[in-house]
Formats: structure tokens, C-alpha cells, sequence
């Protein structure tokens, strides 16, 4: 009887957290119309909602979700509003002083969802452009997530685009960048390479099989300099 008893309360459960976890992107959207308000407390408990819906339906704490719980292909674009929500976590709680520790964390899963996907060079973009507005009451914290965005990506987007992850070119060429993290102009050309070339790439020639077979011959050429 008593097993019985719990097993109907698991099953009244897991419907529950089925439920929140459909109706999560309606959080979401109430979470980003109060930020938009400039309602920050109710649009930090949205977002809170949101991210504790995923943690629920994962079975962790929400301080444990990362990337590697999602589908690395059909769950982009959650990935994508993950990585926002803990962009918007991040710049709340740094309005507090005695709340900075928890921006910082934030930033932390910022990054986490952020490198290594094809819209980081757009994410990166947001975070310098906050940077530069001085809108930030920590700006050492953001300034070192800038970096660490910067110095922790491994991907070569538009060589992993045209010859694969594991081409040889592909990893020459990560091989180079990643030689290059430990001086200013190396940084300077990464920051180039993720904000210009990665945009145009993607956005004027990845989808023309001319201009992308051009690239590609463009891109062997590099290789080879660069060994």
C-alpha cells in the first residue's frame, strides 16, 4: 500500500515537471518583457524559473547545467538562450555589490555556453560592447570574461565548416591560433578573426558554393603558410 502510495506521488510528479518544463519559454518571454521593463527583481525570478525548469528536467542543481547535457545539434538554439539568460543574470546581480560573487558565476555559465558555438563571435560582440559603454559596476569581471571567451575557444569556425572537426587543416590551424593566445597581437588577431572574418563567412559566403570553394582553396593556402 505504502509503495503504492509513493509511486502514484512519483508519477504526480514527474507530470508536474513535465509541465513546467513545456511551459518554461513562457517564462522565458515574461522573464525578458520585465527586463525590458527595467523590472529587475521579478525578471531575475523568471529567469530563475526558466533555468530551474532545465535543471528539473535534467535531474541537477541548476549551478550544474552545462552544454554537454543538451543536444549539441538540435538544442542550439536553447543553447543560444541559456547563454542570454546568464548574460542577463549576470549584468542584474552586478547592479548589487554584495551580489557580485553570484554575477560572476553567471558570467562563468555565460562562457560555458558560449565558446565553441557559431554564435560566439556574436555573444563576444554583446560582451565588448557592454565593456565599452562602461555600464559595468565590475568591469575587471567583465573584462576578464571578454578574455576568457577569447583564450578558451578551441574552435576554428569557418575551418571546421569547410574541411570538418577533425581534417587536418582544421587542427593545424587550432594548433596555430592556440600558439598564439600568450601575446597581445595574437589576442588582437583572434578578437579580428571572430568578429570580422567568422560574420562574413557565415553570413555572405557559407551558404555560395562558389565564393565557399574559393575559400576553401584560400584556406589550404594559409595552412600551409602557417606550418
Amino acid at each position: 500500500m505504502k509503495e503504492d502510495k509513493e509511486s502514484k506521488e512519483e508519477k504526480r510528479q514527474l507530470e508536474v515537471n513535465k509541465k513546467i518544463y513545456s511551459d518554461r519559454l513562457k517564462m522565458l518571454r515574461r522573464a525578458q518583457e520585465f527586463s525590458q521593463a527595467d523590472d529587475i527583481p521579478r525578471a531575475v525570478e523568471c529567469y530563475g524559473q526558466y533555468l530551474n525548469a532545465l535543471a528539473t528536467y535534467f535531474k541537477v542543481d541548476e549551478t550544474k547545467l552545462a552544454p554537454d547535457l543538451f543536444n549539441q545539434e538540435t538544442d542550439l538554439a536553447e543553447l543560444l538562450l541559456i547563454s542570454h539568460v546568464y548574460w542577463d543574470l549576470a549584468k542584474s546581480y552586478d547592479r548589487s555589490p554584495r551580489l557580485h560573487i553570484e554575477s560572476i558565476r553567471c558570467l562563468d555559465q555565460f562562457v560555458k555556453f558560449t565558446v565553441g558555438y557559431k554564435y560566439q563571435y556574436a555573444n563576444a560582440r554583446m560582451l565588448k560592447a557592454f565593456i565599452r559603454k562602461k555600464l559595468a559596476h565590475n568591469p575587471k569581471a567583465f573584462k576578464q570574461t571578454y578574455e576568457r571567451i577569447q583564450v578558451e575557444s578551441k574552435g576554428c569556425f569557418v575551418a571546421t565548416d569547410l574541411f570538418g572537426e577533425n581534417h587536418f587543416v582544421t587542427q593545424n590551424l587550432r594548433s596555430f591560433k592556440a600558439n598564439r593566445l600568450n601575446n597581445k597581437f595574437g589576442l588582437l588577431f583572434i578578437e579580428f578573426y571572430y568578429q570580422k572574418i567568422c560574420p562574413t563567412y557565415f553570413n555572405h559566403i557559407a551558404h555560395r558554393s562558389a565564393l565557399k570553394k574559393m575559400t576553401k582553396k584560400l584556406i589550404k593556402l594559409v595552412n600551409v603558410l602557417c606550418r
